[in-house]
C-alpha cells in the first residue's frame, strides 16, 4: 500500500501540471489557438532542457546566454498574450522573437555561410500559419531582406566575427529548433490545405449533384413543354369538323334572321354577327395548318405541274379583291412552258398568301408577281424564284425577320388575320427545301422573294385527259353503276348524292358502319364512299366487315376523310381500301377516281362563255350571267352562302361550272376570296 500512494500523487501532480499548461480563455476552442500553444510550450521547454544539458559541455559566454534568453522571452511574451486571447499580437511577438533569434544565431555563427540560415526559412511558415498569406510575404521578405544584409556585408569583408564555433552537438540543437518551429505549422497548413480540399471537393460533388438535378428538371421540363405543345398541336388538327360546324351554324342562323322579318337595327347587328364570323373562319383555318405543321401532319404531296398554271390559278383567285381595292395587278410569266415536280396545293397556297397580304396592305398602286428558273447544281433540277412586290405601306427593317413568327405583324396599323400566312409560308417553303426572305422600305412597299429547288418533268407526266369538272352524265351504252354512301353528316352526304344522281349513278345511303354492311349485303353495290370517322361503327371496321361478305373482295371502297395528313392514304390502303378522297368534295376528284376505279366514261360539256373571251375582263360577276343560271342552282347556291357551308358552295359552284363554265369560274375565284355578298346580292336581285 505504501508503494501504490505516491504513485497516485505522482499521476495527479503530473495531471496537474498538465492542465496548468492547458490553453484556457477566450480561445481555448479555437484549435490554430491550441495547437499554437502547444508550440509554444514545447519550445520553451525544449530551450530550457537544451540549456541545462549542454551547459557543462561548453564554457558559458555571453552569447549563450543572450540567444536562449532571448527566444525564452518572446515565448513567454506570445504565451502570456495567448491566454489573455490576444492571438494576432501573440502571433507576432513569437514572429518577431523567431526573427531576432534566427539573425542573432547567425551573427554569432559567423553570417550567411552558416547553417542557422535555415531558421529563416521557417518564420513565413509559421507566419503563414497563424496569420495567413499576407503575413508570410512580409516575414519572407524580411527573412530575405537580412539574409542579403549578411550576404553584403561578407562580399564587403565587413561580415560578422565567428564568437561561437559550429560544433555537431550545435548544428543537431539548431536543426532541432528548426524542425520544432517549423513541424507543426506545415502539419497544420497542410492539414488545412486537405480540409479546404475535401471541402471542395464535396462542394463540387455538391455543384455536379445540383447540376444533374436540375438538368433533369430542366429535361422533364421541356419534354412536358414538348409534349404538351404536340398534344395541343394533334388536338387542333384533330378539329377542323368540330370547329367549322358550330360557327356555320352561327353563321347560318344569323342570314336566316337577316332577311327574315329583322328590323334594320337588327340587319346591322347581323351583318355585325356575320362578318365577325366569316373573319373567325378564315383565323381557323390558319391555326389549324400551323397546328398542323407543328405537329408534323403536314406532307408534300409531289406531282408534276406546269409552273405557269400554278401561277395563272393563284393571281385569278387574288384579281377579284385586288380589282375592288383599284389595285393594278401584273404577272410576269416563264418565257416557255416549265414542267417540275413539287407540291401544287402547297406552292398555290404560299403564292396566296403573299398576295393576299400584298393586296391587304397596299391601299393604291400595284401588285406583281413574277417567275424566272435557272438551272441547279444538280444535274435535273431547276431552281425556281417567285418574287411578290408591292407598293403598300412597307415593313420596318427591324421588322423583317419578326412577321414570319407567328401571331405577328408588321404593318404599321393593324390589320385583320391573326398573322399566321406568313409562318405557314415559310414552314411550306422550308419543308419544299427552299428560302423565303423579305426587302422592303416604310413608304416604298414591299418585295417577297421564294427560292425552292424542284425535279424536272416531262410535259407527258401531266394528265391531258378531258376536265372532269365538266362532267354532264355518264355516257351512253355503259351498265347500271349502284354507289352506296356510308356517311353520317348530312351536309356531307347530300353534295355527293346529288353529285351523283346528277351524273346517272343509282345511289343508296347508309348514315353509319353497321348500316352501310346491312345495306351492301342487301343491295349488292359496285362501288362504295366510305366515310372513315362516324358513330355506331366507323370506316374500317365497316370495310373489315364487307371484305369478308360474298362480294366484298369485287367491290371498289373508297375512303372520305377530313384529314390531309398523306400519311392517311397508306393507312387506309393498309386497311383493305381501295383509294381515298380528302373532303371538301371536288367533282374532277370524284368522276375521276370513279372512272379509275369502275372504268366509266363521260359525257363532258365543251360550252365556252363570253366571259372567258379575251376581251372579256376576267373576274367580274354580272347580275345577267347570275339571272341565266337554272333556277333550281341558283336556290342551292344562295342556301348554301347563308349557311357559309364553303363544301356546299363549291359544289353548288362546280355544277354551274358544268351548265356554264365561264360563270363557274368566276363564282369560283369570288368564293375562293370569301367574296359571298356579291354573289348572294346578284342571287336576290335574279329572284
Amino acid at each position: 500500500m505504501s508503494d501504490v500512494v505516491p504513485m497516485s500523487r505522482t499521476s495527479v501532480m503530473f495531471r496537474r501540471a498538465l492542465d496548468a499548461l492547458r490553453l484556457r480563455g477566450p480561445l481555448a476552442a479555437d484549435p490554430t489557438a491550441r495547437m499554437f500553444h502547444v508550440l509554444l510550450v514545447a519550445i520553451a521547454v525544449y530551450m530550457a532542457v537544451a540549456a541545462l544539458a549542454t551547459l557543462p559541455l561548453a564554457p558559458v559566454t555571453l552569447s549563450r546566454l543572450v540567444n536562449p534568453v532571448m527566444l525564452q522571452a518572446s515565448l513567454i511574451a506570445a504565451l502570456i498574450l495567448l491566454r489573455l486571447g490576444e492571438f494576432q499580437r501573440a502571433s507576432l511577438v513569437y514572429l518577431v522573437g523567431n526573427w531576432l533569434w534566427a539573425t542573432s544565431v547567425v551573427y554569432i555563427s559567423g553570417g550567411i555561410r552558416t547553417h542557422a540560415i535555415i531558421l529563416y526559412a521557417t518564420i513565413p511558415i509559421s507566419a503563414a500559419w497563424l496569420l495567413g498569406y499576407g503575413a508570410a510575404v512580409w516575414t519572407a521578405g524580411l527573412g530575405i531582406s537580412t539574409m542579403l544584409i549578411f550576404a553584403c556585408l561578407e562580399t564587403l569583408g565587413a561580415g560578422p566575427p565567428r564568437i561561437l564555433n559550429s560544433t555537431a552537438l550545435g548544428v543537431w540543437a539548431v536543426a532541432v529548433q528548426a524542425t520544432l518551429i517549423g513541424t507543426i505549422p506545415v502539419g497544420q497548413v497542410i492539414k488545412r490545405l486537405t480540409v479546404t480540399l475535401n471541402e471542395l471537393q464535396k462542394y463540387k460533388q455538391h455543384l455536379e449533384s445540383l447540376v444533374d438535378q436540375r438538368t433533369a428538371e430542366l429535361v422533364k421540363a421541356r419534354d412536358e413543354a414538348q409534349a404538351a405543345n404536340r398534344a395541343k398541336s394533334i388536338f387542333l388538327a384533330n378539329m377542323s369538323h368540330e370547329l367549322r360546324t358550330p360557327l356555320n351554324a352561327i353563321l347560318g342562323f344569323s342570314s336566316l334572321l337577316r332577311e327574315h322579318g329583322a328590323s334594320e337595327q337588327q340587319r346591322h347587328d347581323l351583318d355585325v354577327i356575320n362578318s365577325s364570323g366569316e373573319h373567325l373562319l378564315r383565323l381557323i383555318d390558319d391555326v389549324l395548318d400551323i397546328a398542323k405543321i407543328e405537329a408534323g401532319r403536314i406532307q408534300l404531296e409531289m406531282a408534276p405541274v406546269e409552273v405557269g398554271k400554278v401561277t395563272e390559278d393563284v393571281m385569278n383567285m387574288i384579281l377579284p379583291r385586288a380589282s375592288h381595292k383599284g389595285l393594278m395587278v401584273s404577272v410576269e410569266p416563264l418565257q416557255s412552258p416549265l414542267f417540275v415536280r413539287t407540291d401544287p396545293a402547297r406552292l398555290r397556297q404560299v403564292l396566296l398568301n403573299l398576295l393576299n397580304n400584298a393586296v391587304k396592305f397596299t391601299e393604291k398602286g400595284s401588285v406583281s408577281l413574277r417567275t424566272t428558273a435557272t438551272p441547279a447544281n444538280q444535274p435535273g433540277e431547276v431552281s425556281l424564284v417567285f418574287e411578290v412586290e408591292d407598293t403598300g405601306e412597307g415593313i420596318k427593317a427591324g421588322d423583317h425577320a419578326a412577321i414570319f413568327d407567328a401571331f405577328v405583324q408588321g404593318a404599321a396599323k393593324r390589320a385583320e388575320g391573326a398573322g399566321l400566312g406568313l409562318t405557314i409560308s415559310r414552314q411550306i417553303v422550308e419543308l419544299m427545301g427552299g428560302t423565303i426572305h423579305v426587302e422592303s422600305t416604310p413608304g416604298h412597299g414591299s418585295r417577297f422573294r421564294i427560292e425552292i429547288l424542284a425535279p424536272r418533268a416531262e410535259a407527258s407526266e401531266i394528265s391531258t385527259a378531258p376536265n372532269l369538272g365538266n362532267v354532264v352524265r355518264l355516257a351512253r351504252g355503259q351498265p347500271e353503276y349502284r354507289i352506296l354512301i356510308v356517311e353520317d353528316q348530312k351536309e356531307s352526304w347530300m353534295v355527293l348524292e346529288r353529285l351523283l344522281t346528277y351524273a346517272g349513278f343509282q345511289v343508296h345511303l347508309a348514315k353509319n358502319g353497321a348500316a352501310g354492311v346491312e345495306e351492301f349485303r342487301k343491295w349488292r353495290p359496285q362501288f362504295v364512299w366510305m366515310d372513315v370517322r362516324m358513330p355506331v361503327m366507323d370506316g374500317i371496321e365497316a370495310t373489315r366487315l364487307i371484305r369478308a361478305s360474298e362480294g366484298g373482295r369485287e367491290v371498289k371502297i373508297v375512303a372520305v376523310t377530313a384529314s390531309g395528313d398523306v400519311r392517311k392514304r397508306c393507312e387506309l390502303l393498309a386497311e383493305g381500301l381501295d383509294d381515298y378522297v380528302r373532303k371538301p368534295y371536288r367533282p374532277a376528284e370524284v368522276f375521276e377516281c370513279m372512272a379509275r376505279h369502275l372504268g366509266c366514261r363521260w359525257e363532258v360539256s365543251q360550252t365556252t362563255s363570253h366571259a372567258e373571251a379575251p376581251d372579256q375582263p376576267i373576274g367580274v360577276l354580272r347580275a345577267e350571267d347570275v339571272s341565266a343560271l337554272p333556277e333550281k342552282l341558283r336556290e342551292e347556291l344562295r342556301d348554301a352562302i347563308v349557311s357559309l357551308d364553303r363544301t356546299r358552295i363549291s359544289a353548288v359552284i362546280d355544277q354551274i361550272s358544268q351548265v356554264n363554265r365561264g360563270v363557274g369560274l368566276i363564282l369560283k375565284r369570288y368564293a375562293d376570296s370569301y367574296a359571298y355578298t356579291p354573289i348572294f346580292d346578284h342571287l336576290n336581285g335574279a329572284s
